[in-house]
């Protein structure tokens, strides 16, 4: 009974253990992952699956309520970028001045590719806005986010020269843009195929994402100096927590100004504020290949924020199930007070 109620979240639990075992383990990343080829297959493998399983139909299909389109595309590449660009110098002093490049590498990242879908749909919300939002921002974040993330490290100690900008960039068209492209196309040959595996593909990007994770702080546990500041980074935990929690609330009051109804503001607060780590964790993987050094603390607030974020998400479906419920209760008496009534 224990095991089967920790099942659905397996995937949780294996990221904690993925986290602990790679820093439990030193070194034995470079073994698993000798010149980087390792983590770059299961990265190729990453968007192949999410081309194949990416819904991008659903935005030549989801143009209804421009207006909750652009403010939630606004939220994610222009709000949430700017609000850590103008807080995340805060924390420059912690791991030695590199926790700044994990906060502008979550920052820009695109919403979540399946969870907003899920909480939308299980609270009521516009599930077609949600999908439709999500497939769009996976699909401009393959150019946006390294874009945006070029322009916040300018001046730290991350910054890129032109020439390994534009060497990112190649990289990101042979990584991440062919197999995306070459998974839509498969998807297109076998749609029913790609409806039905889904939870299947899920299963194999996770495993792929959580060996990614494993190797990736094995690496870096081997410094010395990030194994000793991590007892430190529990003022810029809190941090994400709380602006998490107030980047929802902006999102929730955003879409009230713009007189919403009830469905698209639930997809609005579920869509907007969130962050993926199933594009997340590749796509940080291939531009920082450069400097593989640095992938783990780009990673670091990215790895705290997600399992955040489905926690907030799941006190707000209880909320909004138990509002409801009692909406539910209020007209079920009123229909019985009317019929006695009319009874009377």
């Amino acid at each position: 009974m224990f095991l089967r109620s920790l099942q659905p979240q397996w995937f949780l639990i294996g990221l904690a253990v993925a986290l602990a075992g790679g820093l439990l383990l030193p070194g034995l990343g470079e073994i698993l992952n000798p010149g980087g080829n390792l983590v770059q297959a299961l990265t190729v493998l990453i968007f192949l699956v999410t081309g194949f399983t990416l819904p991008s139909e659903a935005i030549t299909k989801g143009l209804r309520t421009l207006r909750m389109h652009l403010f939630i595309q606004g939220f994610i590449f222009v709000l949430v970028p700017l609000y850590f660009a103008l807080t995340a110098p805060l924390f420059s002093a912690y791991l030695g001045g590199r926790l700044e490049i994990g906060l502008y590498a979550l920052a820009v990242l695109p919403t979540t590719i399946s969870t907003c879908v899920v909480f939308t749909q299980t609270s009521g919300g516009n599930t077609v806005g949600a999908i439709f939002n999500s497939a769009l921002s996976n699909v401009l974040g393959i150019a946006v986010s390294p874009l945006l993330l070029s322009l916040f490290l300018r001046g730290t100690q991350a910054a890129l020269p032109a020439h390994e900008v534009v060497a990112v960039f190649r990289n990101l068209v042979f990584v991440m843009l062919i197999p995306v492209v070459f998974g839509q196309l498969l998807r297109r040959r076998f749609e029913r195929a790609a409806r039905g595996g889904a939870p299947a593909a899920s299963l194999v990007n996770s495993g792929a994402i959580l060996i990614i994770v494993f190797i990736t702080f094995s690496m870096t546990a081997a410094d010395a100096e990030f194994m000793a500041a991590l007892t430190r980074v529990f003022v810029p935990f809190a941090f994400l927590a709380v602006s998490h929690v107030a980047l929802r609330g902006v999102a929730y009051l955003g879409a009230k100004l713009l007189s919403l109804g009830r469905e698209d503001i639930i997809c609005t607060v579920y869509s907007a504020p969130q962050k993926t780590m199933a594009m997340g964790v590749p796509l940080l993987t291939v531009y920082f290949a450069g400097a593989p050094d640095l992938l783990g603390y780009a990673l670091l607030p990215l790895l705290f924020y997600h399992p955040w974020q489905l926690l907030v998400a799941g006190v707000i479906r209880g909320l909004i199930g138990r509002q409801r419920k009692h909406q539910n209760t209020g007209e079920a008496g009123a229909a019985d007070k009317s019929a006695e009534e009319v009874m009377a």
